[in-house]
């Protein structure tokens, strides 16, 4: 049962000015800036519109790919092929200025989430407020500091010095003065310390919540940017430590009797999955259903309004993943033009355009010799061979090759590898395909989805320990990881960023905020140039200035009391 109820509270000013004297209307119908933050339930209301902001801007904003850009679309993850073989760029790297839209959306999507965080901080102390306890404010604050947090390290890594705005604006303002990069990291450290303290752990907190447990993490990746290793380790052990949440190493939840005849489609059905299909399975996401490696997630349901369903769109919810991350065989036909059917069991329906750079497709799966020995890599996990599944082609039930699809330029887009983590196994069978007549949920995506997870907590503190110099150390939290995975152990030596950024990429494809993370470590230009679809094609060298995004011209322009200072190179 989703427990995360979304709700927008409007805030509305009324004055009324007679000849002889001033009158102030106290409305009792509805909220207004008198009769709005006064209890914890209308604080809390105000919290969950913020963690719909979240869903919403991350994962859930339009039908269309762009709803991933910060997890690796257009940089070495995913490649937009647009349904053929060619490449149709996201980012044409070096031709990024001061008026793109990536830069100017999510500048003003993360001040929106600050804005907000502002204002529920700010009033928890005015006097209209009534607490019942001064923990009940703090809990409150903390979390609206962690999400302000959340939202300023973005702005951190991704621009740099950037304003630190801690009040509610409530009149227009044009004088903003930008802060310091390291700055903007303490800021969040110092809103991070308060959150640690008061935020409920995580088997106290409704789920999509932020626990406090998600603090730490936080704590720990910010703690690394200010080079505060030994803090960073520390945050990163009350998760690891915290009795709470663990990595899951067997088995677990509603899909372990879970059998499927794909992707043949012919045949006995056969049992499907392993530990790491479980964790991305409809009902297994949330720490209350039994996963403790879940820290943190957008919720997601479509029997519920407010649950991301077709009460926000006629054609399904907006989180799309299934529908633009992956390939689309079942759109090629066969020599003799007959159409492959769609299935939606494992495949989904995605359209062919985000599919796997080869960084992700192959190369990070030969490191040690793994690729038959990674069950990240598997077959329950990542199908590589597609089938004819329609029984009027010649070619029924054999794999699907350059050889036998009517239109050649069409086969990478359409036979890419599918990471099944990103669909759903089992549809609600809410539309019909007109070909196969099989069931299906247009492509949207229904389960719930990781902001963060214990692997990459593991994976944080692997990082720090290298840094600080302790690579044994380092080693044995990516083997905690790759133990798991059944994956070669590494060892101190073989231990640099690289190791830890690509394996990052397998546990976590489709999930961490790539963009965030390369930009954070100053290595965005370096891996575009090793993996980006387009600048590979197209032979061209991403300018280094790409590390940091452009501060909106919108931005400097209506700043006209006082200098904002444009990143290099823009």
């Amino acid at each position: 049962m989703k427990q995360l109820i979304f709700a927008t509270i409007t805030l509305l000013s009324l004055s009324f000015i007679s000849c002889k004297k001033s009158l102030q209307e106290v409305p009792l119908d509805f909220y207004s800036p008198e009769n709005s933050y006064t209890n914890k339930a209308q604080f809390e209301s105000a919290l969950a519109d913020i963690y719909l902001r979240v869903r919403t801007y991350f994962y859930a904003n339009s039908d269309s790919p762009e709803n991933y850009d910060m997890l690796g679309y257009d940089a070495d993850f995913a490649n937009n092929l647009g349904g053929t073989n060619t490449v149709v760029p996201f980012f044409r790297w070096n031709t990024i200025n001061a008026d793109n839209g990536f830069s100017n959306k999510w500048w003003s999507r993360l001040y929106a989430i600050i804005a907000q965080t502002n204002i529920i901080i700010s009033r928890a102390d005015l006097p209209a407020a009534n607490w019942k306890s001064e923990a009940d404010k703090n809990a409150i604050v903390g979390e609206a500091k962690f999400l302000r947090a959340f939202a300023y390290h973005f702005l951190a890594n991704m621009w740099g010095d950037v304003p630190i705005v801690l009040e509610e604006t409530k009149v227009p303002k044009f004088d903003y003065v930008q802060s310091k990069r390291a700055d903007v990291y303490q800021q969040c450290k110092a809103d991070l310390t308060f959150a640690v303290q008061w935020i409920p752990y995580i088997n106290a907190q409704t789920s999509g919540r932020a626990p406090r447990e998600a603090a730490f993490h936080l704590l720990s990746e910010v703690d690394i940017a200010l080079q505060d290793y030994p803090g960073a380790i520390k945050a990163a052990d009350s998760v690891i430590l915290g009795g709470n949440c663990h990595l899951m190493l067997s088995r677990f939840g509603k899909w372990t009797n879970f059998s499927t005849n794909a992707p043949t489609y012919q045949g006995a059905y056969k049992p499907w999955g392993d530990v790491y299909f479980d964790l991305f399975q409809d009902g297994n996401f949330n720490f209350k259903e039994g996963n403790a490696e879940a820290i943190w997630n957008i919720e997601q349901s479509p029997t519920i309004m407010g649950g991301d369903n077709t009460d926000v769109n006629g054609a399904g919810g907006l989180f799309v993943m299934e529908r633009w991350w992956g390939p689309n065989s079942w759109s090629l036909t066969d020599l003799n033009n007959v159409p492959n059917f769609l299935e939606d069991t494992l495949m989904g329906r995605p359209v062919g355009n985000l599919t796997a750079t080869k960084y992700a497709d192959s190369l990070i799966w030969q490191y040690k010799g793994d690729w038959n020995r990674d069950i990240r890599n598997s077959q329950y996990n990542i199908i590589r061979t597609y089938y004819w599944r329609n029984p009027t082609s010649a070619f029924y039930g054999q794999p699907m090759t350059l050889a036998n699809v009517r239109d050649p330029a069409r086969f990478r887009a359409g036979c890419a590898p599918t990471f099944i983590k990103g669909v759903g196994v089992v549809h609600y069978r809410k539309f019909q395909d007109a070909t196969s007549k099989q069931w299906h949920d247009n492509g949207r995506t229904y389960k719930c989805w990781y902001i963060m997870r214990m692997a990459e907590t593991y994976l944080l503190r692997a990082e720090a320990k290298l840094n600080a110099g302790d690579v044994a150390g380092a080693a044995d939290d990516i083997n905690f990881v790759r133990k798991r995975a059944n994956a070669t152990l590494v060892t101190g030596g073989d231990v640099n960023i690289d190791l830890i950024l690509d394996e990052r990429a397998r546990e976590l494809y489709m999930e961490e905020f790539r963009l965030n993370t390369l930009m954070r470590l100053g290595k965005l230009a370096e891996y575009l140039t090793k993996y980006n679809g387009d600048v590979i094609e197209n032979n061209y060298k991403p300018d280094p200035k790409v590390n940091r995004m452009p501060i909106p011209t919108a931005v400097i322009e209506a700043n006209s009391g006082a200098k904002m200072v444009q990143n290099p190179g823009y």
